[in-house]
């Protein structure tokens, strides 16, 4: 961008089921133009109303390519160029590859301006660097993308791991925290003073919550390098360089996945897991596991780095006991579990009921995973499958044999998988008498048919205002917005579907057909050009969800939808 550049995320920070791939830069609160980096050419241009959004791949000579996401809107070239690819698709998730002669670029060259679309939460740019050949994801910050940094990594709390089956700390199979406070005589971090030292008895990993701050303040993102070593050995060391989209959900096994879920922290585990399919790890011992068998102390030393070189340093002492017996799963002799080998393919199965394919990358770990019928709803059976707590890389895949569904309804069957309260409906279609779905989380399944429409809405605008004080008086003026939601001329719907979810928004207006764009949370909105007469208008607007049903909602509007003017003072 055309501003200083302030990182907000970093690369490699834990996102929901994946590390971002690249850093985030804040746009100041205001639209700003985004630049190309070098020379190159447009290779690929994808809108869509979820993930990057609108957004721009430059291909450079050199081998890189740099992507360009959450746009608001492009330049004037791409922009008319993407419209007519909408317009003859009829659809506005657009994912195009143009020739590399159609958008030769200059570095410094305006691609578009910065914005909030897709999955974004608030405004910022999305910046990646990625290997052309590949196709992994390199971290920006190895190329100066960022603002002097002198701060160092921080850490909160540091937490030891027995491993299951194999070790204790204090007498416990339990993960233990050890939170850190500021001893201010010492002017460093430990743990508590009343905090007794640690006793760990066979093998044990260690982990920790912290994180780094590169530019603002008030982020706290990844770390580029740690290292742990016992009594001055390193036995774990990762480090952020690059990663590839294939390897990113490998994220739930460099975090603790059960502390993630019932705790929402992001306890970072300096642990290699026993399927591993990521490159991060550049150092281990045992998988980063030790063996205390001694009736000693041990000195375990965090090393944390960030690429300016900044480094933290954190001691933690411990006591060594010998093992006094072999320890073993309790779940072995279990009914209704089947122990799944981590990188290995597996079927499991209730006869004629349920059947599940696991695929080698499905399991980080060697598990032990849970398969039984627990009951009925609405006539279908429905099945516990593995644990929640138990992170899926590769998709899982699953049969269920119909209870009572007609097989008239084979377009409109869906997979419910339930957490809780919460339902994720899957995708899935009837095949040789059986329905079958993939799902990357454990839960309860079953069977459900989706005969129930999307829902479509008018949305009325409505003005906006702030009280600001001119002289000795206060009056109202409109709030100045470029998002949507706020234009003038401009008609809104509420869009969404309960179960499959919405596959396509189609709008005619007097019988053409319209481009709506996404807008704030389930919202849709047209933009009437200028040269639209004034008078009536017929518009229709028809919403299909991904198991074919669909609602339509007619319109007959007699003057263009426009915000009320402020009230007078």
């Amino acid at each position: 961008m055309r501003i200083p550049l302030q990182v907000t995320a970093g690369y490699g920070e834990i996102r929901p089921n994946h590390f971002h791939s690249g850093i985030d830069f804040s746009t100041q609160g205001k639209r700003q133009d985004v630049i190309a980096v070098a020379d190159g050419y447009v290779s690929r241009i994808k809108v869509s109303a979820v993930g990057y959004g609108n957004a721009v791949y430059v291909n450079h000579p050199n081998g890189f390519t740099t992507v360009y996401a959450h746009l608001s809107r492009f330049n004037d070239a791409i922009d008319a160029y993407i419209r007519s690819v909408q317009n003859a698709a009829r659809e506005y998730e657009t994912d195009v590859f143009p020739d590399s002669l159609e958008f030769p670029l200059k570095r410094g060259a305006l691609l578009g301006y910065s914005g909030n679309s897709g999955s974004s939460t608030a405004p910022h740019l999305h910046f990646e660097i990625r290997d052309q050949f590949f196709e992994n994801t390199l971290n920006p910050l190895l190329f100066g993308y960022a603002e002097k940094d002198n701060t160092a990594p921080t850490l909160s709390m540091l937490a030891i791991i027995p491993q299951k089956g194999a070790g204790r700390v204090n007498e416990s199979e339990s993960l233990l925290h050890v939170p850190l406070v500021m001893n201010k005589k010492l002017k460093k971090k430990m743990p508590p003073a009343k905090m007794k030292m640690p006793v760990i008895s066979g093998w044990a990993g260690f982990g920790f919550v912290g994180g780094d701050v590169i530019g603002k303040t008030s982020s706290s993102t990844g770390i580029y390098s740690i290292r742990l070593l016992v009594d001055s050995v390193e036995i774990f060391h990762a480090r952020f360089d690059e990663f590839s989209f294939d390897e990113t959900r490998c994220v739930n096994a460099y975090m603790n996945y059960r502390e993630k879920l019932s705790l929402n922290r992001k306890l970072q585990q300096c642990i290699v897991p026993e399927n591993n399919m990521i490159g991060i790890y550049k150092t281990q011992v045992n998988r980063g596991y030790f063996y205390f068998d001694e009736d000693r102390k041990y000195s375990i030393r965090y090393e944390l780095r960030d690429i300016a070189g900044n480094l933290t340093v954190q001691e933690l002492k411990v006591k060594g006991k010998a093992p006094l017996e072999e320890m073993r799963d309790s779940l072995q002799s279990k009914p209704g579990y089947f122990l799944v080998n981590a990188g290995t393919e597996q079927h499991i199965e209730i006869a004629n009921e349920i059947e599940v394919d696991i695929e080698s990358e499905s399991l980080f770990e060697t598990q032990w995973i849970q398969l039984k019928r627990t009951g009925k709803l609405n006539g279908e059976n429905v099945y516990a499958l593995g644990s929640i707590y138990v992170p899926i890389n590769q998709l899982v895949h699953v049969r269920i044999r119909p209870s009572s569904v007609d097989s008239a309804y084979k377009e409109k069957m869906l997979i419910v998988r339930q957490q809780g309260k919460n339902n994720d409906y899957l995708p899935a279609q009837l095949q040789n008498g059986w329905v079958e779905a993939a799902t990357n989380e454990f839960g309860d399944f079953r069977i459900m048919i989706d005969s129930v429409p999307p829902s479509i809405s008018r949305v009325l605008p409505v003005a906006r205002y702030k009280t600001i004080k001119k002289g000795r008086r206060r009056i109202k003026v409109p709030i100045s917005d470029d998002g949507p939601a706020q234009a003038k001329g401009t008609i809104r719907f509420k869009i969404s579907d309960r179960y499959s979810g919405v596959a396509s928004v189609q709008a005619f207006l007097n019988g053409e057909w319209i481009l709506l764009e996404p807008g704030d949370g389930n919202e849709w909105y047209y933009r009437f050009p200028e040269n639209l007469e004034v008078g009536c208008h017929e518009m229709n607007v028809r919403v299909y969800d991904k198991c074919g049903n669909s609602e339509a909602l007619f319109l007959e509007l007699d003057k263009l939808p426009v915000l009320p003017e402020p009230a007078s003072n």
